[in-house]
């Protein structure tokens, strides 16, 4: 029976870790420009087999980030764009494609529209966008690129590309690293209805400090609570085979 005990008292452990874990890593990112939430879920799976104890193990979830967007936050720099509506940007990484709301874009040496992690930001044709130097450089609320390249500053405005709105696929997102989101395996991008791009903003992370350190005080307090009772479970259970050794 205290065996039981100690075994759904270690299940709970679990759970509990792996929520502190989520709301330590949110936390973490509350200035994190595009930043998804982590959700943090389990499952009970109940023990099986014949010398299987009573209660159940506790089996992480991939529930997916928070899908909410963030707020859109003003920085005047024309090379960062905040998304509005149910639209991701699509960046190519040497692992494929992924999504990623953090539109704190650059352009590499070689003239590639990119994230700031250095991935090419993907076009509606499928392909990253090839820019010269530019005196001036321009994103549409369609995400058109355009701008008035450096060798001619006198001249008219040129196109260079349109950069890709896909819409929230079906399934759940796959956090890979910083802001970036793997899509489900085999899912269809579709380009975002209503989507838009606003220049001279990014989003900000959609974690709500206040919320998630009320969530870790919460969490810090039933892992105490936790630990306790299984201190006193083991206690209990020495007592007892004490007193059977006596008799």
């Amino acid at each position: 029976m205290q065996t039981d005990s100690l075994f759904t008292g270690m299940a709970g452990l679990q759970s509990i870790t792996q929520r502190m874990q989520a709301v330590a890593s949110n936390l973490a990112n509350t200035q994190t420009p595009g930043y998804a939430a982590v959700q943090a879920m389990t499952q009970a799976d109940f023990y099986e087999g014949s010398n299987a104890p009573a209660g159940a193990d506790a089996t992480a979830l991939n529930a997916g980030p928070d899908l909410t967007q963030g707020a859109p936050n003003r920085t005047g720099d024309p090379m960062d764009v905040a998304l509005s509506g149910d639209a991701w940007l699509q960046v190519q990484t040497a692992d494929g494609n992924a999504l990623t709301r953090n539109g704190s874009l650059a352009i590499s040496s070689a003239g590639i529209l990119t994230d700031a992690a250095g991935n090419p930001v993907i076009s509606t044709s499928g392909q990253p966008i090839s820019l010269p130097p530019l005196t001036k450089l321009e994103i549409g609320s369609d995400g058109t690129v355009s701008g008035v390249a450096a060798a001619n500053p006198s001249g008219p405005s040129q196109q260079y590309g349109q950069i890709a709105l896909v819409a929230t696929p079906s399934g759940t997102l796959t956090a890979l690293s910083g802001t970036l989101y793997a899509p489900p395996s085999g899912a269809a991008l579709t380009p975002a209805t209503g989507g838009a791009l606003h220049q001279g903003f990014l989003n900000d992370s959609n974690v709500d400090p206040t919320q998630s350190m009320v969530e870790m005080i919460d969490d810090s307090r039933s892992y105490q609570l936790q630990t306790d009772m299984m201190k006193t479970q083991g206690t209990s259970s020495q007592d007892l085979n004490t007193l059977v050794a006596q008799g």
